[in-house]
């Protein structure tokens, strides 16, 4: 029976030229953004242009007007297009009356360069470094935030650059074997694919911030008994885990309803800094 499913993952590769960082690195190029149903006043919002290996990256600060206790989201956010795509999300945390930074990765929107894993940690390193030096966020202010491809640079940053006062990661992956075989349903080695290994299960064994896993019971693109479940139990403590029932890979807000989300994103943050 695997002759069939090795035959299709060649066919996949050689017709399509789909490799998984093909699969994973969902670009788009756009000369300026959009911010889709914007409903923030433009004078919380700053674009943002910031240095990262030689590129030049662009991202939002989104201000609150009433910033509580200086607290800053850094929002790592997943594969698709660019900063649009999440624009909505943007919104519902701007409600929590937190500063916000939103940024794509180089090869997204209107970020210069290509995308690859290498890249991602040196770009959440580099958004990082311009909360410091530009908006003074301090580690014990900051909010790491991971949302699907996101959580490779969240992770990364957690493990090995800051502890901040909590990180959350939604809809993670484990790793680029567990991707494939649960997103391209391929019982192939993520090897053939792609020269990443986007290991968020190993790394995340090394963190020292509070970790909160938010996963649908019904993801079909990164399953959560593979993925979501793997990085939770590698994980050390303090972690809680929220399995949303009936939640598939991007609708985890919708499901559990904005305010009951705002509520859960908003007391993790609220444990976080005050441990």
């Amino acid at each position: 029976m695997r002759t069939p499913v090795i035959l299709s993952a060649m066919l996949l590769i050689m017709f399509t030229a789909c490799e998984l960082d093909g699969f994973l690195f969902n670009e788009k190029k756009i000369e300026q953004y959009e911010l889709p149903g914007n409903t923030i006043a433009d004078s919380l919002l700053e674009l943002v242009t910031f240095n990262s290996g030689g590129y030049a990256l662009y991202g939002y600060h989104v201000r609150s007007e009433h910033p509580d206790r200086g607290l800053t989201i850094l929002y790592c956010k997943g594969n698709k297009h660019n900063i649009d795509e999440y624009w909505d999300r943007v919104m519902i945390l701007h409600d929590l009356g937190i500063n916000l930074f939103l940024f794509d990765y180089r090869g997204f929107g209107m970020s210069e360069g290509e995308s690859s894993e290498t890249g991602m940690y040196e770009d959440g390193k580099a958004a990082w470094s311009l909360l410091q030096d530009r908006y003074h966020v301090p580690a014990d202010s900051l909010c790491l935030y991971g949302y699907s491809l996101g959580n490779v640079a969240s992770i990364y940053l957690a493990s090995e650059v800051v502890t901040p006062a909590c990180l959350i990661a939604e809809a993670a992956f484990a790793s680029a074997n567990s991707l494939s075989q649960s997103a391209l349903s391929l019982d192939i080695p993520a090897r053939w694919l792609t020269d990443g290994s986007f290991d968020n299960a190993e790394r995340v064994r090394t963190i020292h911030a509070p970790l909160l896993v938010i996963h649908g019971s019904d993801d079909d693109f990164v399953r959560f008994r593979d993925n979501g479940r793997v990085v939770y139990e590698n994980a050390p403590e303090p972690k809680s885990l929220l399995l949303v029932p009936d939640a598939n890979h991007t609708d985890i807000p919708y499901v559990m309803g904005v305010r009951s989300y705002q509520q859960t994103v908003r007391e993790w943050i609220e444990f976080g800094i005050d441990l």
